[in-house]
């Protein structure tokens, strides 16, 4: 088989290094709904492709979430789609079954571009990239619309989530000056439904991005997307847990409940303090110093922002084949 010849990261090494392709079409055929029902994306059934120069695979990966980003004079859109999480770790070569500590990756296609999102134990070691889509034979991707029920309450919310109705939704943002809207759609994967009416939203990733500062037409790059988990109760505002290069100290001095100890006992903020001044100060680093900062770094959702939002859920119209619980 060819997976023997190629594993995964030599794969995407030569897919994403390699000349016109189709433009990334937002749909290969697809089931149309009737124009006057309620649709939403179903994500469990829409998927990202695309084919590379170097082989004859056609690969196919699960969407996470869409993005638009859409100028309200005229209606121009750019459309940005999340592949889910994947991981590598074969270095070696020829491939073995040897793992080093590895890393997690994703991919964002939009129309002109792929970038591909490369997370490692240290920021340093980072190594992400934009490949022009032109790179490959075709790639694209193909959303799936399904028959949807809007959730207008929380009395509503935890009515589908009892039902184990796949619920989605649609989180909008504006400009301050109201100049472009910034629109997420994705899946819901945690949720709370309470009987007094209330709810809670908690489920991620998803892309963000400034729409103060991003405008349509933008050759993007890597950096202008920020990962973020949402954590949200009402349909007005939009807590972000927000992704950025972050110490491995930050955190250290946490002291756990009784419930859940630590393995190992908090650090004060003077030993943290200790630490930071061994590591950076005092001698001459072999590399920069910000060089050094970053590798003791790495990814992780450490910044919190709220934002005024209008969020839509939809409750996905079960089909004919219904599933059992476990």
């Amino acid at each position: 088989m060819l997976m023997k010849k190629l594993n995964r990261r030599r794969l995407l090494a030569t897919a994403l290094g390699a000349g016109s392709m189709a433009p990334a079409l937002d749909g290969t055929p697809q089931r149309e709904p009737s124009s006057s029902a309620t649709t939403a994306t179903d994500f469990a059934r829409s998927f990202l492709y695309y084919v590379p120069r170097s082989t004859s695979l056609w690969v196919r990966i699960q969407i996470e979430c869409r993005c638009q980003i859409i100028d309200v004079a005229s209606g121009a859109a750019d459309e940005y789609v999340l592949g889910v999480r994947t991981q590598t770790g074969l270095r070696t070569e020829p491939p073995s079954e040897h793992l080093d500590p590895g890393y997690d990756f994703w991919l964002i296609f939009s129309r002109r571009s792929i970038f591909i999102r490369r997370v490692h134990p240290s920021w340093y070691n980072d190594n992400s990239s934009r490949v022009p889509v032109g790179e490959f034979v075709e790639s694209g991707w193909r959303l799936e619309p399904c028959p949807a029920a809007p959730l207008r309450t929380g009395a509503e919310i935890e009515a589908a989530l009892r039902a184990w109705r796949v619920v989605v939704a649609r989180t909008e943002f504006a400009s301050r000056d109201r100049a472009r809207r910034y629109i997420i759609d994705y899946p819901v994967k945690w949720a709370d439904g309470n009987p007094d009416g209330t709810f809670r939203v908690e489920t991620g990733p998803v892309l963000m991005l400034d729409p103060d500062r991003i405008q349509v037409g933008n050759l993007l790059q890597l950096t202008d997307f920020r990962w973020a988990y949402l954590d949200y109760r009402s349909f007005d505002q939009v807590r972000c847990l927000l992704e950025r290069p972050t110490s491995i100290l930050t955190g250290s001095t946490y002291k756990a409940s009784a419930f859940s100890p630590r393995r190992n006992p908090a650090l004060t903020t003077e030993q943290v303090a200790r630490i930071e001044e061994r590591l950076y100060q005092g001698w001459t680093p072999p590399i920069p110093a910000e060089a050094l900062r970053q590798l003791f770094q790495t990814d992780h959702y450490s910044e919190t922002v709220k934002l005024a939002a209008r969020t839509t859920l939809y409750a996905l119209m079960p089909s004919s084949a219904s599933g059992r619980r476990a």
